[in-house]
């Protein structure tokens, strides 16, 4: 036992010499390393878990703007008005949540903390079409003015496919313009738009071989006789009808909209238009089309 004690105090004594002390040889044990590297280790699990709670967030809110989305009734959309642009707003309680999950998705990826998002390629999607296009207010339709003619140049941006909301923004068109002219030029897709469309009970149709014309059902009586003379002029007019209209073959007329206007009156309108179309000079729609808002 001396003899342990001597070599411990002898070790002792040649570590001094060397400049190296006990005290500082404790101080650097394993004890205080595993301290710290535990401290570390909390730390960043709290920091992992803030980062989980922010991506739950995220994912109820784009939850949130998925349900909103579909069931966006089209009296609820408002369009801004420049002459013959009409500029399509999301109501403001689904831009503010899109504004929020944009800013929340922004910080993730800062902290390359992705993976937790249910649908990540989605809200990316939908953050890109924010910045570039829903937040500025820039998706758009346009009309040819007098004839109403509607286009829709760009389309919907991709996050808002699926949602059913070209046809919305069109129902919602016609019920500004009072009526509405699709070719047959026009893309596939607003061709579907208009087929859904004459099929609602409240739209009233005239369909000729290269063109449908839809209105709004409540339009007083006279306005809808007014617009449906105006279309028949335009078929003589351009030549598009060179021959005289033929009821049920080469034009076509919803049910509801042939009681307002009486059979027999339409009838009479197709043939004294005829006539008149060939030496007149007057621009079809001029005095009907809606009046756009500088």
């Amino acid at each position: 036992m001396k003899d342990l004690i001597r070599k411990v105090l002898r070790e002792d004594a040649e570590m001094t010499e060397m400049g190296i002390s006990l005290g500082k040889i404790k101080a650097s044990q394993p004890k205080n390393y595993l301290v710290k590297s535990l401290a570390s280790k909390e730390k960043e699990a709290q920091s992992k878990n803030e980062l989980k709670k922010i991506s739950q967030k995220a994912n109820e809110l784009y939850s949130d703007i998925d349900k909103d989305l579909k069931n966006l009734d089209w009296q609820e959309i408002s369009f801004i008005e420049q002459k013959e642009f009409f500029y399509f707003e999301l109501p403001i309680s689904i831009k503010r949540k899109m504004e929020k999950l944009c800013s929340i998705y922004e910080e993730l990826k800062s902290y390359s903390y992705t993976s937790a998002l249910t649908s990540k390629v989605r809200i990316d999607t939908m953050c890109n079409d924010y910045t570039d296009v829903i937040s500025v207010d820039h998706i758009y339709l346009y009309i040819d003015q007098p004839r109403n003619r509607t286009h829709f140049p760009q389309g919907l941006p991709p996050s808002l496919l699926g949602y059913n909301l070209g046809f919305k923004l069109y129902r919602k068109l016609l019920n500004i313009l009072g009526f509405m002219i699709s070719e047959e030029n026009a893309t596939a897709e607003v061709q579907g738009i208009y087929r859904k469309l004459i099929q609602l009970p409240d739209i009233n149709c005239i369909i000729y071989k290269d063109s449908v014309l839809i209105m709004e059902d409540d339009l007083p009586k006279d306005k809808v006789i007014e617009i449906v003379a105006e279309s028949i002029y335009e078929r003589y007019f351009d030549m598009k009808s060179q021959k005289k209209l033929v009821l049920n073959r080469s034009i076509l007329v919803n049910s509801k909209l042939l009681r307002v206007i009486g059979e027999t009156r339409l009838l009479n309108m197709m043939d004294e238009l005829f006539y008149l179309a060939k030496d007149g000079d007057k621009i079809p729609f001029e005095t009907i089309g809606y009046k756009t808002k500088d």
